[in-house]
Order: C-alpha cells, then structure tokens, then sequence
C-alpha cells in the first residue's frame, strides 16, 4: 500500500506526524509526505519515508494553483489530510484517490476557550493523528513524535557546545504573547548556572535579538538563528533537557527523546500539544481566564497567566531530568 500524507505546516506539527511513521512502516505501509518548504528538512535519511516532496507556500494559493498541484501527485492508494483547513480541503477534492481528514476538535477546543473554567479531557495531537488511519482499518498503538538523529550529525554541532551537562533554552514562540517572560528566563538560566548546568539557547532568525541579549547578560551560549533545522535537532539531543514555551521545540525534544519543560500562557496543554507524562511536563497556571486563545493570539495587557516563579520552572526541570537519568 502507499499512501501520501498531507502536513503543510508548522514546524512542530510537521515533527509531530512522526507519530505515525513506525506503525506504518511495520506495517509494509510506504509514505510520502506533502509539506511546506524548509520543513521536509525535518526528514531528510528517514528511512521511514519513502519521499519528502516540499513545495513553496507561495505558489499554491488559488484553486487553479492546487489543482496543478494535484496534477502531480498520482499513484496513491489513499492520502491523509493531517492539516485540515481550506487549502488541504480543496487539494484533496481535486485528488484522484481517497482522501481522509484528521478531526482537529475544533468545536471541543473553542468551548475550551469559550466556557471556563473547563474540565474537558487533554487532546493529544498524535493520538488524533492516529485515529485518522483506522478508517482504513489501521491500528496504531501509543504514537509519539521520533526523528532519527545521524552520529555525523551529531558530530558537527559538538563544536558548538559544552562539553557536558547542559541545557537547552527555547525562550522564542510564533506569537510574542506566547512568550514567558525575557527577564524570566534569564534568572532561570542564573540559577541553572549556580547549580553548575550550563546554557544554550536555541530559535529562529526571528529570537537572534533575545538569544544575543540573554547570552550577554548571562553568558549563555546564543544558537538562535545559526542552526538549520536538522542541528538544532541535533543540539537537543546532546542536552540533559530542554525549557521551552509552546512551540515547535518541546515537539523536537520529545522527539530526540529528551525530557522537557513546555510552558504554557494564553493557551492550554489540553489543547493537544503537551508532551505525555513521560516525556515531559507542561505548567500552567489554570487562572479563569485560561485558556484565552487556541493559537496565542490574543492581546493581553496584565500576562498573570506568566506569573510563574523561574525557580517553580527550574525545580520542575531538575526533578524531570534526575527522573530521566
């Protein structure tokens, strides 16, 4: 059987349809992935995946445009549309096989927001991955984000690093108002330091300012926008942990298997992207008037919900690492 699977974008929700690659395989399942350019980067070696094919966003914005597209993407048995919006609705009706849509709980994850405080059960998004594919009756059992890591990988970034014992700082997120505090984390990687664990901050282009600022005032070593994806990979899983907002790098550390802190502000864990138990842990402070918003994007002046002490952050990261050992 072969099948093309359909994740456009973001980073951490591409990483997270990982989740599905090893049942699949197992199951002499041969995958294609359909994503967003550089995002394909995320697999390049996986053995896992048969083809990685990227297009650019920018090109594929009107139905004339899809259905080009689609044009290419032949000899298929089913697809998977693990993105679910307007874009991915239409491809996949010009599509010349089957096409199944995730349920993304939207209704559910708007009445979290809508009626609070809320007692809905946690959504986990590779478990909603998952139960996509049991439309063609396959069964996958205990999906979890894993990207192999190559030793030459691994090899070239160790330059880059502390020798040992070392942290991983993620103080960046898509939206600013998904971000703990800058002041915040520099006490945490302070007191990171006085318990002789060193730092290393990673992020994007868009955190170069922070990750400078933060790496002077503190001397923790500042990544940010000097890795490609597949380093930065890499850099994580060289880490004891990782302490993050949430965003795409609690996803990559769960899938170097590497113990992290996720924090949570104007959104919620329950809303699918915390890490599982043993994983990780997300904290929250669960105010009344969390959650407000499913992406992050709401305007707050007060942020009470990041009032959250840096030593509360750093105790829960010590005990999450030493339980990892």
């Amino acid at each position: 059987m072969r099948i093309l699977i359909i994740r456009f974008s973001s980073l951490g929700d591409v990483i997270l349809v990982s989740s599905v690659f090893n049942s699949l395989r197992e199951k002499g399942i041969e995958i294609d992935l359909l994503t967003y350019k550089p995002f394909g980067e995320v697999f390049k070696g996986d053995y896992r995946v048969n083809k990685v094919i990227e297009v650019e966003k920018r090109k594929y914005k009107n139905l004339k445009s899809l259905k080009k597209l689609s044009e290419k993407l032949k000899d298929y048995d089913y697809g998977f549309d693990l993105h679910g919006n307007l874009r991915t609705f239409f491809l996949s009706r010009y599509l010349p096989f089957p096409v199944f849509k995730y349920s993304k709980k939207s209704i559910l994850r708007r009445l979290m927001i809508t009626f609070k405080p809320f007692k809905a059960k946690w959504l986990y998004v590779p478990k909603m991955y998952a139960e996509t594919f049991k439309k063609i009756g396959v069964e996958i059992e205990n999906p979890r984000p894993e990207i192999p890591i190559f030793h030459h990988e691994v090899e070239k970034v160790k330059e880059l690093l502390p020798k040992s014992n070392f942290a991983v700082i993620a103080p960046g997120a898509r939206w600013k108002t998904k971000r703990y505090p800058e002041e915040n984390f520099r006490e945490i990687i302070k007191i990171l330091e006085r318990k002789d664990i060193k730092t290393v901050i990673v992020g994007g282009k868009e955190e170069k300012d922070i990750g400078e600022k933060l790496s002077l005032e503190t001397g923790a070593i500042n990544l940010c926008g000097k890795l490609s994806i597949r380093e930065s990979l890499s850099v994580l899983s060289l880490s004891r942990g990782v302490i993050s907002n949430d965003s795409a790098v609690v996803h990559m550390a769960r899938a170097v298997k590497k113990p992290v802190i996720a924090i949570f502000g104007p959104t919620h864990p329950a809303f699918g992207f915390a890490p599982y138990e043993d994983e990780g842990k997300a904290i929250t402070r669960n105010l009344p008037c969390s959650p407000c918003s499913l992406h992050g994007k709401t305007k707050c002046k007060e942020r009470k919900c990041f009032e959250i002490p840096p030593s509360k952050i750093v105790s829960e990261f010590i005990s999450l690492v030493e339980f990892h050992r």
